[in-house]
């Protein structure tokens, strides 16, 4: 399973990825305003010396942005948009002076390049940057006459000090969040581990009761064989739930079209009649404390229909229908069997009753041409946790 089988750095990668995309996009869209700003700033005082490298970076981060990030190769946008905003910041430097407007580049660059790549890459990317733009600045004079962050000494060691901070704060995040990242990758998967045990041992604990029940009929009559038979069918619908989440991916919801084809086959194989089953179901994930009554009242049903309902009937059909209707999951279960005496009411209908009061929902009946159950219920999830597949009805 891959909720035991976890590889950390593959999952990391996966989440680091995922960011990845976000960050590039704000990235992308924040450069395309800021550089958009700027150059309409040089062209209205007439600066258009110093808009060339802006329209120059501007241009690249629109073809990056349509050769790379809209065909997903994040890990090449990602070294594109910091070369360009890199590259952007130093021709602006070198043709112009170190003005205030520098950090605005500096700041975000420092910062995208650790949450956009490990911070073993963000450290050595931000040295060779800045090692590249403090020679320009060292070496030309022009910086620290005409630029007051420049000329004076405090404005200088302030804005050093800035650098530092930011620099070190994402760093230390950085490698924080990679390590919280294990700890709760760890402690989910000593949870599924644990969850997957108890599924595990009910489930044997079931098998166990159902093989007693079954080993205890050969020994009686056939009306206690029947007794015990029905109720190694309810045991077993039970087990089949914990036996599908044992091997499912998510543990805590079960796939409702799997899980009754699966209770239904196991039904019509243990009987000795030809019942033809059509299953209109959708591929609907729902929660332990759903599916385990559906499973119930579909075996009670389909256990009475099987004993009663098709009694010299030559083409003994049956349909179950499951689908989300607006805010409700609908069951209907339908036979083209003699219909049921409302003045007898055994066991099993009872029990279909029970369950259908722990859904907290309501139960219709009709018989016309057999005999047909209509059970609405509230899903105690919502529809974006449920995974819906196109059925063709």
């Amino acid at each position: 399973m891959k909720s035991f089988n976890t590889d950390y750095n593959q999952e990391i990668r996966s989440v680091i990825k995922t960011r990845r995309k976000k960050v590039l996009l704000a990235m992308y869209i924040l450069c395309m305003i800021l550089f958009f700003t700027l150059i309409l700033k040089d062209m209205y005082i007439g600066n258009y010396m110093y808009t060339f490298p802006k329209v120059i970076g501007i241009f690249f981060i629109f073809i990056s942005f349509f050769t790379l990030y809209k065909k997903m190769r994040y890990n090449y946008a990602s070294y594109a948009i910091l070369f360009i905003v890199g590259i952007t910041t130093i021709l602006t430097i070198f043709i112009n002076q170190f003005h205030d407007f520098t950090p605005v580049f500096i700041i975000p660059f420092s910062i995208s390049t650790f949450f956009l790549f490990s911070w073993k890459k963000g450290i050595f990317i931000n040295l060779v940057f800045f090692i590249t733009f403090s020679f320009i600045i060292i070496f030309n004079e022009n910086h620290f006459n005409y630029t007051d962050l420049m000329r004076y000494e405090a404005s200088l060691v302030n804005f050093i000090i800035i650098i530092l901070v930011i620099f070190i704060f994402t760093y230390i995040y950085e490698i924080t969040r990679v390590e919280s990242y294990k700890m709760l990758l760890s402690s989910n998967t000593k949870k599924d581990l644990l969850y997957n045990e108890i599924h595990h041992r009910v489930k044997n604990n079931l098998n166990i009761v159902s093989s007693m029940l079954a080993m205890q009929a050969q020994q009686e009559n056939k009306q206690v064989q029947k007794i015990l038979s029905t109720s190694k069918a309810r045991i077993d619908s039970m087990a089949l739930v914990h036996s599908m989440l044992y091997v499912s991916h998510d543990l805590e919801k079960v796939n409702a079209k799997e899980f009754i084809e699966k209770l239904t086959l196991n039904l019509i194989n243990s009987s000795t009649t030809n019942i033809q089953i059509e299953h209109k179901i959708k591929n609907i994930a729902l929660p332990l404390n759903e599916i385990m009554p559906i499973g119930l009242i579909i075996n009670e049903l389909l256990t009475n229909s099987i004993k009663y309902a098709f009694i010299n009937q030559p083409d003994p059909k049956i349909l179950i229908v499951l689908k989300i209707v607006g805010k409700k999951v609908l069951l209907i279960y339908h036979d083209n069997g003699l219909g049921i005496n409302n003045e007898k009411e055994n066991l099993g209908l009872k029990l279909v009753k029970l369950n259908v009061k722990q859904l907290k929902g309501s139960l219709e009946t009709k018989q016309n041409g057999g005999l047909m159950y209509k059970i609405k219920f509230t899903k105690t999830i919502k529809t974006k946790e449920l995974y819906v597949q196109n059925f063709d009805s």
